[in-house]
């Protein structure tokens, strides 16, 4: 049955999308927030780092790691999700410069805060409005990346996968456009 294949490749989906976006989002929050609060060498130093990141082709990187490491579900979760982590790097350094600046944050350095109480406790709620939008764009971004690899044969091998049922459908000889 192809509707319950298909809801059963949505779970697969979805788990893959929300794992490897909580793994970008993990990097990018720690790496941003840091780059964001203590501006200078480390903020050089971590831009030229996602601007490196951002250089390499993701697909091309997925493409070797899948073939290196294997098709397995958990690996492909992180894999899918340690290339994603500049956007959030990004999103986050720009909120944390923004509100380095403002009393609160100033406040609390002056009351003598460990640093780790200043950042998460004060500064990343208060930045995470943008963050939250693009956490949605991410979890389409890494399953449209699972089921472009799953189309070209290399997602998941025991899983049912979209790209597999559209790779199927093409592959028919005639064009199974249900599919």
């Amino acid at each position: 049955d192809v509707l319950s294949r298909m809801i059963y490749a949505s779970r697969v989906a979805l788990g893959i999308g929300l794992v490897a976006t909580g793994i970008a989002l993990f990097i990018g929050i720690i790496i941003g927030g840091l780059m964001g609060y203590f501006s200078g060498i480390v903020d050089i130093i971590g831009m030229r780092l996602v601007e490196v990141f951002e250089a390499i082709p993701v697909i091309f990187l997925l493409l070797t790691f899948v073939a290196f490491f294997g098709r397995d579900l958990y690996v492909m979760m992180v894999l899918i999700g340690l290339p994603g982590w500049t956007g959030f790097a990004r999103l986050v350094r720009a909120e944390f410069l923004r509100l380095r600046q403002q009393e609160f944050v100033q406040s609390a350095i002056a009351c003598g805060l460990p640093l780790r109480s200043v950042l998460f406790r004060h500064m990343l709620p208060n930045g995470m409005a943008p963050v939250l939008v693009t956490v949605s764009f991410s979890v389409a971004s890494a399953i449209l990346a699972e089921a472009t690899l799953s189309f070209l044969g290399l997602g998941p091998v025991d899983e049912p996968s979209w790209g597999q049922m559209l790779n199927q459908a093409v592959q028919a000889a005639t064009f199974n456009w249900w599919m």
